[in-house]
This record gives C-alpha cells, structure tokens and sequence, in this order.
C-alpha cells in the first residue's frame, strides 16, 4: 500500500501537472478565469526560471566532498536508467553519475567493494532488474565480479536500506560505507539508512554548480528543463517528509 502511495505522490507533486488543472479549471470555472489563468502564468514563470530552481536546489544537496580514507563499500543506488523492452536495453538517465563515479572510486581504491542496490521501481513491473544491469555494465567495464555487491530487490528507497542492510549484516557486519546517489537525494537515503542501522558517509552525485549563474537569460527567460529540476527538488522533499512521519 505505502509503495503504491508512494507512486501517487510522485505523480501529484508534479508542477507540469498543478499547471495543467489550473489551466482545465479556467475552462471549467469560467467566473474565476482570469485569476486561475493569471495563477498558471505566475507557477509556470516560477517553475521555469533555472535560477529560482537551482538556488533551492543547493540549499536542499548534500555538498560534495572527495574520500580521504578507504571503505570496504560503496553502495549504488538504483534509478539511473530506464529500460527498452524492445531492444532489452538499459538506457542511462541523468542520474548515471551514481555508477560512473563508483566505478571511478574503485579505480582510484577509495571503495574495495561496490554495492549495488535496486530491483524494479515501476508501477507495472516490466521484469527489468536494475541492479543486474548496473553489474553487467560494471564487468563490461572490467571490474571484478568478486567486488560486486548485488542487492536487486528493493523498489524504492526505504527498501534500498533495509534489504541492503540485510545483506550487510549477514556478511559484512564491521564494513565502512560510502553511500553514492544524486545529491538531491541523499538526505532522504541517508535518512532511511540511519533507520536501517546502517552508519554511511555521503557521497553526493550530479551536483547542481556550486556557483550561481548570473546571465539574463538564466536569471529571467522560461526554461523548459528546469520543470523536471522541480519535479526532482519536490519529490525529495515530500519523500523525506513522508519517510520522517513513517519511521
């Protein structure tokens, strides 16, 4: 029940929808259209403008750091690709520096192991696991499959903790974790891990520039990318909120 409300929260707290019915509304509510067009005009401005998006952003990330010492593992969480199922191909999405900088931390022996975490995170499930996918590409790539970690059951983030945690429990019980995902989403991770018992240091992933952007049309112009940024910056904080009431 909680993962199918889960999914129904994801979709609400889109603005690209809030837009929509305010704009049907205009149509449907004729005595007050001008005010509930006058309102969709006012969200999009605001829900299209990078430098409102990425100001909030910043406040929200975790900042990146780079690893000091070494830890047994860094954990990979699932949610950087979507899958073909004509071509039974996994297709990167913007969050694929999760496995990009783990592969890198390994190379550079700041992680021995490399955990990845997440089965299929869709509504309908497609069959698609995303953690064996994350692996396949991973000894593509030439690491080692003794230093890969599978935990590829988990649908979503409270689930990418404790199933984790089981498997961490059971055969690494003293291990160090490094826990790699999307900046915007690690207070949320790191949240749920803390509840699963399980003590991690961040490592925060396609980081919004730690500079602001000073240019007109950063400042002023409609961008249509920075809805998704919204999309995104929203989604994490109800899911924390959610997950803080749920725990």
């Amino acid at each position: 029940m909680f993962y199918i409300t889960s999914k129904l929260l994801a979709f609400l707290s889109k603005p690209i929808i809030w837009i929509f019915i305010l704009l049907i509304s205009t149509l449907i509510f004729k005595k007050y259209g001008k005010k509930l067009l006058v309102s969709s005009l006012v969200i999009f401005y605001i829900f299209t403008n990078s430098f409102i998006a990425d100001s909030c952003a910043r406040l929200w990330e975790i900042p990146r750091h780079n690893p000091t010492i070494t830890y047994d593992i860094g954990i990979v969480l699932g949610g950087i690709a979507d899958f073909d199922t004509l071509t039974k191909a996994h297709n990167f999405n913007k969050h694929a520096d999760r496995l990009m900088d783990a592969e890198q931390l390994y190379r550079q022996g700041k992680i021995k192991k490399i955990m990845l975490s997440g089965g299929n995170g869709v509504l309908f499930n497609n069959g698609y696991v995303e953690a064996n996918g994350m692996r396949d590409h991973l000894i593509k790539n030439k690491i080692p499959t003794d230093d890969i970690i599978i935990e590829n059951t988990s649908r979503n983030t409270k689930e990418n903790a404790f199933n984790s945690a089981q498997i961490l429990n059971h055969q690494f019980p003293d291990a160090s974790i490094l826990l790699i995902t999307s900046a915007q989403h690690m207070r949320r991770a790191q949240y749920c891990f803390e509840k699963a018992n399980i003590k991690t240091k961040a490592f925060p992933t396609d980081c919004t520039n730690s500079y602001p952007n000073y240019g007109i049309e950063y400042l002023l112009l409609p961008r249509a990318d920075t809805i998704t940024k919204w999309e995104t910056l929203i989604h994490e904080w109800i899911g924390y909120v959610v997950y803080r009431m749920k725990f």
